[in-house]
């Protein structure tokens, strides 16, 4: 998901909406500091106070990790994870989907793949 597909979507509601979830302040991803990452935090937000948080990915300079300064735009991926330091390769959004669906939890999607594809 790119950074302008993540704020059409959250524009996409009604003003005012508000969601079970909210969004941390924007950050480097440590996984490629060119790309911007975010927590889901389980937290009532609204709309605005979502988009408000989607915006300053466009408005500030971000420190990568390890140093250099990155500004980000509508191409720039979007990544989720709990913090600045971690790279989980997608276990991250693994474990939090796995939390909002009430599912088992699985430590990537590679495993929630293998168990949901060998069933007996």
């Amino acid at each position: 998901m790119e950074l302008l597909e993540l704020k059409q979507h959250i524009e996409s509601f009604k003003p005012n909406t508000e969601f079970k979830y909210s969004l941390s302040y924007p950050f480097s991803w440590r996984g490629s500091y060119a790309e911007v990452a975010f927590e889901i935090v389980n937290e009532p937000s609204t709309r605005e106070e979502i988009l408000d948080r989607i915006e300053l990915a466009y408005t500030k300079t971000f420190m990568g990790y390890k140093g250099g300064d990155y500004t980000y735009n509508d191409n720039t991926d979007v990544n989720f994870e709990e913090d600045t330091s971690s790279y989980t390769d997608g276990a991250y959004c693994a474990r939090i989907i796995s939390e909002i669906e009430g599912s088992k939890p699985y430590l990537s999607e590679e495993a929630r793949l293998v168990g949901l594809a060998f069933t007996e």
